[in-house]
């Protein structure tokens, strides 16, 4: 299927969701902040790069905005529950505008996929 970069901090999230998409056929690398996805993201070719926003070194804004702002590259999902007072859809607002889409935590497996199906098929 495809190539995947999951970044997320928290252990048991990151593997749920690395699970799922491995049962659904992706290769799915798992790393937990956003300094070191962008390290594996410059030194391996990925079709889709999912990262969490709310994250304690580097988040998934700087994430997104990194990888968006060369015009090419991957596509990316943001994703957020939220945290530190901080409501899940104003986390999401900022790197919504330049992520490929958005998933709000929690979501169905379900959804995960179908964002996935739709983001990596051409």
């Amino acid at each position: 299927m495809c190539q995947i970069l999951l970044i997320d901090d928290m252990q048991p999230v990151r593997h749920a969701i690395a699970a799922t998409l491995r049962k659904a056929g992706h290769d799915v690398v798992e790393t937990d902040d956003g300094n070191k996805g962008l390290e594996i993201a410059a030194k391996r070719q990925f079709d889709l790069i999912i990262t969490d926003i709310m994250m304690p070194a580097s988040d998934g804004t700087d994430v997104v905005f990194a990888l968006k702002s060369g015009g090419s590259g991957p596509k990316v999902v943001a994703m957020s529950g939220g945290g530190s007072g901080i409501a899940a859809q104003d986390a999401l607002s900022l790197s919504a505008s330049r992520a490929d889409a958005v998933l709000k935590k929690p979501f169905t497996n379900e959804v995960l996929i179908e964002t996935v199906s739709s983001l990596t098929s051409n």
